[in-house]
């Protein structure tokens, strides 16, 4: 009977020590995958990040190399005798600073009033059945695949001869006041959720307030809020996630923008204008080497301010982004 009980016991603890080894086994197995993973991970977002960077070290490489440096096929990514002459010309050129402080309050007004017009349509278009509500919204949809340049010339002829008594006049003589060079037709358009990129917006805007669930108005219709208070006070608030990254998006497109700008306005003293349509030649530089080493600091010029707005607004524009797709 002792025996037994021994054997049983031995039997036991034999059994408990191979359970123990193969769980020891097992977690070292998983431990191995785990950090094979992370290897693996690291690599990838090392690749990608490099794919990225890549064009920007290039270009930023270029453009503080001096005059012994540009002949020189030695030299590859860190130059030998680094200048920021080219950013210098550039600078002095196109007289940085107020045509920065210009273009910041000129980027900023458009986009404010660009989101209020378009939270304003999503809103509707989302909320409210009326006819011609699909029609309106497929409208929306059609600004979203018609190319820009299609839409720019009808908008400069109806800006340069503008009257609103020929809106609807498609052939004959235009004859009206002349918008073009002023700011008028850019918040005419933001107004009125027509400006650039507006469309993508306004759906953007629409998918949050359709997910958006409906007890939340009925409530506050229940408590006595109109239509107009539940927007304001229930509605509006909830929304500030995704407003805040179609916000940036507005943002980054308008001061990007160099195709609405140049054809509707291109004595406006802002930085795309005066970067993208400085011309080296009045300077004296005639040659397309110098030409192109003049280039590449237009484009760090204009993104700077970007980079910046990124730095600061990058948990903002996170949390935005993690937050809209939430509802409820």
């Amino acid at each position: 009977m002792k025996l037994a009980k021994g054997n049983a016991t031995k039997g036991a603890s034999e059994l408990k020590n191979a359970l123990r080894l193969y769980l020891h086994r097992k977690a070292n197995k998983r431990a191995l995958i785990n950090m094979a993973w992370v290897v693996v991970r690291t690599v990838l977002l090392l690749g990608l990040v490099f794919m990225i960077l890549y064009p920007l070290i290039v270009k930023f490489s270029a453009s503080i190399k001096g005059e012994n440096d540009m002949g020189d096929p030695s030299v590859m990514f860190i130059p030998k005798t680094p200048s920021f002459q080219y950013y210098k010309v550039v600078y002095n050129s196109v007289d940085y600073l107020s045509t920065l402080f210009y273009s910041v309050g000129f980027t900023l007004f458009n986009s404010i009033i660009q989101i209020m017009s378009c939270i304003l349509v999503a809103y509707g278009l989302a909320r409210f059945r009326f006819k011609g509500n699909k029609l309106v919204f497929g409208m929306v949809l059609i600004t979203l695949v018609i190319p820009p340049q299609t839409l720019l010339l009808p908008l400069f002829l109806r800006f340069k001869h503008f009257n609103p008594m020929q809106f609807f006049k498609f052939t004959g003589e235009l004859w009206g006041i002349d918008l073009t060079n002023t700011i008028i037709p850019f918040l005419m358009l933001s107004l009125t959720a027509l400006a650039f990129k507006n469309g993508l917006y306004i759906f953007m805007l629409m998918q949050y307030y359709r997910n958006t669930p409906v007890a939340l108005e009925e409530a506050a219709y229940i408590d006595g809020c109109g239509v107009f208070k539940t927007f304001i006070r229930i509605m509006l608030p909830g929304a500030l996630p995704i407003i805040v990254s179609v916000y940036l998006f507005s943002f980054v497109w308008q001061w990007t923008d160099s195709y609405y700008v140049a054809m509707l306005a291109p004595n406006l003293p802002i930085l795309s204008n005066k970067l993208f349509g400085l011309d080296f030649s009045v300077l004296g530089a005639d040659s397309s080497i110098f030409t192109a080493m003049l280039n590449t600091p237009k484009f760090f010029l204009l993104t700077f301010p970007l980079f910046l707005l990124y730095i600061f607004a990058q948990r903002f524009f996170t949390e935005s982004i993690e937050r809209s797709g939430t509802v409820g």
